[in-house]
């Protein structure tokens, strides 16, 4: 089975700013088929909950700060604080997550697979 990994992403830094940028298949272990962003989410709000049956996931939180945790079946739990922009937490399938937004947070998910709701297991006792 695949565990959750943190990455962090290249970037080159001069007095215009900051850039950040990964490549799919060099850094982060699938082709993207799907980039989808949260944002405006109330403080401490959770959100997530819930895990995948085959899609796999890196979330960037690009501003503010996310609190992840990631549970196994076997019942091994992980957390991570996510807060830089040039890191990214790897999500294998099979692992149930939930997220906790603060600061305004605002995160970058690229996926795996086109959405499909058939791939979602939603439900804690399905799990």
């Amino acid at each position: 089975m695949k565990k959750p990994e943190l990455y962090t992403f290249s970037e080159s830094t001069d007095a215009r700013g900051n850039l950040g940028f990964l490549e799919e298949l060099k850094d982060i272990p699938f082709e993207v088929k799907r980039v989808y962003w949260l944002y405006d989410v109330p403080e401490q709000q959770v959100r997530g909950d819930h895990a995948h049956k085959t899609g796999e996931q890196v979330i960037i939180c690009l501003h503010g700060q996310m609190k992840v945790v990631l549970e196994s079946q076997s019942g091994e739990t992980l957390g991570y604080t996510l807060s830089e922009p040039n890191q990214g937490l790897y999500i294998p399938p099979l692992w149930w997550g939930k997220m906790l937004f603060r600061n305004k947070a605002i995160m970058l998910g690229l996926a795996s697979d086109e959405f499909s709701e058939s791939d979602y297991i939603r439900n804690r006792k399905d799990f």
